[in-house]
């Protein structure tokens, strides 16, 4: 696994720093306490140093760690010898890109800095805490159990919490990585989310984003829509979604969440005004969207039509189904063409409707049920003797729903069309092809029948 950039960077001076070390000839004692090691090295210490340069140089790291590794076997435990070596095998650890093993030679050097007033530096201190947070987080995100991950989690969390209340600035990374520590923290149970750690990760985020204020703040805004979703906070989230969208518009990612947090406060919205006004901003943000040329796919067109129609706007769903079936940006299915038929009825453009499923039936010619549909609406539109034409030749075809109730349906028009004999070969059928009730058929039975009587007495007058 690669080194993460920020650890990379941290420890670049560090590795610098070995560099310095290793062609340095033996360190002067400095003035210590009597009952403290001295901060100082031996010619002998010096000497092996120098040995480690070339190793390093020529990128034999694991000859340079097998070197380092010699000299710590036979270093005084808590010598100032043992503390620069246990970093140097951190360091040279890291260059080969074994991160977690890294920790545990800087928990060390950590141990015996702490321990010693005269190895103890403060910026050294604070670089080496900071790097011990991210290695640990780092192991916490290769654990296997959630306890496992857990416990490298806090051990992070202490790090950097010691770092920020130390430290003579504040710093924006920091801030971030404590926040999405206890994010991490506070859901590792999903079962039982932790809302305090939650709570007290938005006060990280939202600090680091005040101190990054001058630079690109993406990640910790994801962090704070992640935290603000979990506390189920959708328009703080939407908030922060929205800032993304102004600093990165190209991101394709950022206008879908904020687009799915909207479309749910549509429909999770008890009060119909806010339903409304989430599905405004819905539409914009879609369109917005769309203006950059993404959320382009058929399914987000189809969405912006689920939109316009819940807002009822039936005119500008029509245009939307009318120009994506004809480019393609519209899935060309039965079901957006009854859409689109839907949508004319809506604001009262019948013959729209009608028009759009014939296109329909042309498009899909095998589609029976298709059909069938276009009998019943040129019916309601008074075209008795079309509906009666589109219905048989709706029935010659696969896909017509309860057969049954379509023949007797067509017996009806039969009857209205006072083709008498054929409306009684429709009953028939209708009663032999099942699912359909005496209590519907009898009356028209009997109608049809009392209706031929009276034409052949008449015929015998």
């Amino acid at each position: 696994m690669p080194m993460p950039t920020h650890i990379r960077r941290l420890y670049a001076a560090a590795v610098l720093g070995l560099a310095c070390v290793s062609v340095a000839p033996a360190l002067r004692a400095q003035p210590a306490d009597d009952d403290k090691p001295r901060k100082e090295l031996s010619a002998a210490a010096s000497a092996g140093f120098a040995k480690i340069q070339p190793l390093l140089e020529a990128k034999d790291y694991a000859g340079a760690l097998a070197l380092v590794e010699r000299q710590l076997a036979g270093a005084r435990s808590r010598s100032y010898e043992a503390y620069v070596l246990l970093q140097a095998q951190a360091q040279i650890l890291l260059m080969q890109n074994r991160l977690v093993e890294a920790i545990a030679p800087l928990e060390r050097a950590r141990a015996l800095a702490e321990g010693n007033a005269n190895f103890y530096e403060e910026a050294a201190a604070l670089d080496r805490l900071y790097l011990l947070s991210q290695l640990h987080y780092q192991d916490g995100t290769e654990r296997k159990t959630p306890a496992e991950q857990r416990a490298a989690y806090n051990k992070a969390l202490r790090h950097v919490r010691r770092w920020l209340a130390t430290a003579p600035r504040p710093s924006a990374e920091a801030r971030s990585l404590a926040a999405s520590l206890l994010y991490n923290i506070a859901i590792l149970d999903p079962a039982k989310i932790d809302r305090a750690r939650l709570r007290e990760a938005i006060t990280h985020a939202r600090e680091a984003l005040i101190l990054s204020a001058a630079k690109p703040a993406g990640q910790t805004r994801i962090l704070l829509v992640a935290c603000h979703l979990q506390l189920g906070e959708h328009a703080l989230a939407a908030e922060q979604l929205e800032a993304l969208a102004a600093a990165e518009p190209d991101s394709v990612s950022t206008w879908s969440q904020l687009l799915g947090i909207y479309l749910a406060e549509t429909e999770s919205a008890a009060d119909p005004g806010a339903a409304r006004a989430a599905g405004i901003r819905a539409l914009l943000a879609l369109e917005r969207a769309q203006a950059r040329g993404l959320l382009v796919s058929p399914k987000d067109h189809y969405t912006k039509v689920a939109i316009l129609f819940r807002l009822g706007q039936h005119t500008r769903a029509a245009e939307t189904l009318e120009r994506g079936l004809s480019d393609g940006t519209i899935e060309n299915t039965r079901r957006n063409w009854e859409l689109l038929a839907s949508a004319y009825r809506q604001v009262a453009r019948e013959d729209l409707a009608l028009d759009a499923l014939g296109r329909a039936v042309e498009k899909f010619p095998s589609d029976g049920g298709l059909e069938f549909s276009l009998a019943q609406s040129l019916y309601a539109a008074g075209r008795v003797e079309d509906a009666y034409a589109r219905g048989r030749s709706a029935l010659a075809k696969s896909g017509v729903d309860q057969p049954g109730q379509a023949r007797l349906y067509l017996a009806y028009l039969a009857y209205e069309l006072e083709r008498h004999e054929e409306a009684r070969d429709w009953v028939a059928q209708a009663r032999a092809e099942g699912g359909v009730s005496e209590s519907s058929v009898e009356p028209l039975e009997r109608a049809i029948n009392e209706a031929i009587a009276r034409r052949e007495m008449a015929g015998n007058t």
